[in-house]
């Protein structure tokens, strides 16, 4: 056997054995390290240095797809196309000189505003594109990346543009876009707008931006030191803008466009059930793919120098006395306010005398007995003075802001003007001295002091049509979503009831009825065989002028009469209200009435009976 001492010595050179084992692993497994650790810094370093410098992670902004706007069959109003926008990158761009040296002459860009638009650049995240120009051509697509693929910082990105199919149609009304402003972006940064974005400016592209605009995406991709893409790591895709449709029938609104040969002016046809604008148009316009992508100094010139204003929609914003349309509502006060008896007559003789000047009517040699149908029917200015100084302006204006003369119509689009009804308050305010009598006529025949726009013209005679009920007018039908469910849909949205007994109303009606299908009426080349075309007539006075002094072309454009008519069909499944201004077109009866005859028989398919022979 071993003894105890033998044991001890054998285990201690078997404990010293394995450590000598281990401490060669050890050493072994740290020259490896060491051998690769130099080889990686020393013999490769260099390699993967300029690798870890070189590729980089990107995030890439997905704009959106801006929502469509289609007419209420369908057609489609704006849309997107594509287009190249050269931009640079200020997180990665290394030398700005080199790219102002070589993009500048294929971009057309002066070296100096290339020079301006890359230091503001500076001023975003640098993770962030700057547009430098937008709508590149192909041609500049094809030389940019020939001759500055090795440049760092500069990027093509595709962008959507905005197209018009149908031009200046209905222009006013779909609006435009531009680029957004500086201080636009202030507000706008923190909901995803970024410079160079576009933005809705007029109509319904401003009014429904929100809906319109859709929702960025971004995407995260690999790139080198020139910036090639090397792979995409995450993406989050852009979602599209909701499709706004509108009320408006296309083909209606060009239609009534190509027959209005004049200069100037303003159509609206309404659907007096539900406020739907059928049509709607302002004279003159302008070709909305012009602002898309941008507009050029030289066309942004000549559209605010035009003297008949091109950029203004005279259907919210056009003021004008609306002459003796107006009657209607001078009417309505007489019956509801029992100022006289409804076949109380007074005598016209072409003229009233009051407080030594005198009044005439638009008949020189007088109507004769009329009492308030006839006036209606003929339209007669006499009688209107009668009764305006019996109302008072005060009680013509309550009923005049019955009809909803006075304030905004409430139709949607930006920047609509409230008009005018004067009162003896703001006669008092205004110029500091009471209403006077002879203003209170005007007044009452719808001149002097009283101001309204088209559309508000347009619901009065919508409120006559559908039995008293002022509606807010309405331009979009329904609003869906990218995925097609419908966000929202129009109804009927009721103002106020006008206070008018319904058997008042029907004396208008009758009243109106006859300005067409009577003999002696003011609207009778608006006559149609088979329609019962009810209507106002009306010639507004620009300046005062001596009758007899000058007629027809020999008086100058800015100071000839504007023609004004209104009108409504309401006894169809199929109803509409009409209103016709023609600026500086002469008389209402002669000038505006055959356009809302061709009008109202294009809406119902009748064949026009031409000018009516006496």
């Amino acid at each position: 056997m071993m003894t105890d001492p033998e044991r001890v010595i054998n285990s201690h050179d078997d404990f010293g054995a394995r450590i000598r084992i281990a401490t060669i692993i050890m050493l072994l497994f740290i020259g490896t390290l060491t051998i690769g650790l130099w080889r990686l810094q020393l013999i490769q370093g260099e390699s993967f240095d300029e690798m870890s410098r070189s590729n980089r992670i990107r995030v890439v902004r997905l704009p959106p797809s801006r929502g469509k706007i289609l007419d209420s069959n369908g057609l489609v109003l704006g849309e997107n196309r594509p287009s190249f926008t050269f931009s640079v990158l200020p997180g990665e761009l290394e030398n700005a000189q080199d790219v102002i040296r070589i993009c500048s002459p294929i971009l057309g860009l002066s070296q100096e505003k290339m020079r301006n638009l890359i230091e503001r650049s500076g001023t975003i995240p640098k993770f962030m594109s700057y547009p430098l120009k937008k709508n590149v051509t192909l041609e500049e697509v094809s030389l940019i990346q020939a001759q500055a693929v090795d440049l760092k910082g500069v990027v093509l990105e595709t962008k959507p543009f905005r197209f018009y199919p149908l031009g200046e149609s209905l222009c006013h009304v779909i609006g435009t876009l531009g680029e957004i402003s500086q201080e636009e972006l202030s507000i706008g940064f923190k909901i995803g707008y970024r410079t160079g974005d576009p933005i809705g400016k007029s109509g319904i592209e401003k009014e429904y931006e929100s809906y319109l605009k859709g929702e960025d995406g971004w995407e995260q991709i690999e790139i080198d030191a020139k910036g090639r893409q090397l792979s995409d790591l995450t993406r989050n895709p852009a979602r599209p803008g909701s499709d706004v449709v509108l009320t408006v029938d296309s083909s209606l609104q060009k239609y009534i466009e190509e027959i209005f040969v004049h200069r100037a002016g303003s159509v609206i046809a309404v659907d007096p059930d539900t406020g739907q604008i059928l049509a709607m148009i302002s004279k003159p316009g302008f070709d909305l793919n012009m602002f898309s992508p941008s507009i050029t100094e030289r066309e942004w010139k000549n559209l605010n120098e035009d003297p008949l204003h091109p950029l203004e929609n005279r259907s919210i914003r056009g003021l004008y006395s609306p002459a003796s349309t107006f009657k209607i509502v001078t009417a309505a006060a007489v019956l509801a306010e029992h100022s006289v008896k409804t076949d109380q007559k007074f005598v016209c003789n072409g003229e009233l005398e009051l407080s030594g000047l005198v009044f005439r009517c638009w008949n020189q040699t007088g109507h004769g007995k009329v009492d308030l149908h006839r006036a209606l029917v003929e339209s007669c200015d006499i009688y209107f003075y009668e009764v305006g100084l019996r109302l008072g302006a005060d009680r013509i204006a309550r009923w005049a802001s019955f009809f909803g003369f006075g304030k905004p119509s409430g139709l949607g689009l930006p920047n609509e003007l409230p008009g005018l009804v004067p009162t003896s308050v703001w006669k008092n305010r205004t110029y500091g001295e009471p209403m006077k009598d002879g203003e209170t006529l005007a007044i009452a025949i719808g001149q002097g002091y009283v101001l309204s726009t088209p559309i508000q013209l347009a619901m009065m005679t919508a409120a006559l049509a559908n039995g008293g009920k002022l509606l807010r007018p309405a331009l979009v039908k329904q609003i869906r979503s990218p995925e097609g469910a419908i966000i929202f849909e129009h109804s009927p949205v009721l103002r106020w009831n006008v206070p008018l007994d319904s058997k008042y109303l029907e004396i208008l009606r009758s009243a109106t009825l006859d300005v067409v299908q009577d003999k002696r009426g003011t609207g009778r080349k608006s006559l149609i065989r088979g329609i019962n075309v009810h209507a106002k007539t009306g010639t507004s006075q620009v300046i005062s002028t001596k009758q007899g002094s000058l007629e027809g072309e020999q008086i100058p454009y800015h100071e000839r009469t504007h023609a004004m008519f209104v009108a409504y069909v309401n006894d169809r499944p199929q109803k509409i209200a009409l209103v016709v201004i023609v600026e500086h077109g002469g008389g209402g009866g002669s000038i505006a009435a055959p356009l809302a005859r061709k009008i109202i028989s294009r809406y119902y398919g009748v064949r026009d009976t031409q000018d009516v022979k006496e």
